[in-house]
């Protein structure tokens, strides 16, 4: 659990840290004081930047679309490792893949 705990800790600065790496300074919303205003804008950085990386078919949205593109890249790439996986132990036997 304490595992879980640091993990997610690291994750929630590295994800802080990578959405507002432009800021200058703590003075994310530049307003010439850093106040919660700040925190608040930072944490508006990060969501919007997960919302833009898990908006895969880019409609705005994070939703089951989303889930969907996701889960047919996925198998396409198991079937494709699956086949190269099948053509090596073939070759390997010293029989001919599949073309």
């Amino acid at each position: 659990m304490e595992l879980l705990l640091i993990a997610v800790a690291i994750l929630a600065v590295a994800g802080f840290w990578y959405y507002n790496r432009n800021a200058k300074s703590f003075d994310v919303n530049q307003d010439g004081k850093v106040d919660v205003a700040d925190a608040t804008a930072a944490v508006q950085n990060v969501v919007e930047g997960v919302k833009a990386t898990a908006d895969v078919n880019k409609d705005g949205k994070v939703d089951s679309a989303d889930v969907a593109v996701v889960k047919e890249k996925a198998k396409a790439g198991v079937k494709k490792a699956t086949t190269k996986a099948k053509d090596t132990v073939k070759k390997a036997r010293g029989r001919k893949p599949k073309a």
